[in-house]
């Protein structure tokens, strides 16, 4: 008697939480591990980033403005036929002297296979300045 085939799947909420929790938890490794060689991350209207190293240094960059940068993700939208997600956020950025600003964003974050080959982010900044 054959058993059909089955095929693991990969939990793409669990994994996009995953991810952003290593984010806020400033792990240094998170996208040499988590993205794939050729990922692209593209930020508001700035030119994309290419590669795991590229992208670690310009979020290295950007978070260096705040004493810290964390994310609520208050939705995801997981389309598992396309392997992606649209994620409803809002950030909050700390700045040096203590003053909080949340700001609310989207990002689209793109797997292939268990690795993430996407990921655009776009949030109003304005109010950073």
């Amino acid at each position: 008697m054959r058993t059909p085939m089955t095929q693991a799947t990969l939990d793409i909420d669990g994994a996009t939480r995953a991810y952003y929790a290593e984010i806020d938890a400033n792990d240094p490794e998170v996208f040499r591990r988590r993205l794939t060689p050729d990922a692209v991350f593209a930020f508001n209207d700035l030119d994309p980033v290419n590669g795991p190293d590229a992208i670690t240094d310009f979020v290295a960059a950007w978070k260096s403005n705040f004493r810290s940068v964390t994310h609520e993700l208050s939705s995801l939208t997981v389309d598992d036929a396309e392997s992606r997600v649209g994620v409803e956020i809002v950030v909050s950025y700390v700045f040096p002297d203590g003053n909080e600003v949340k700001v609310k964003g989207c990002s689209f974050v793109q797997f292939e296979g268990e690795s993430i080959s996407g990921w655009r982010v776009y949030v109003d900044t304005s109010q950073l300045a």
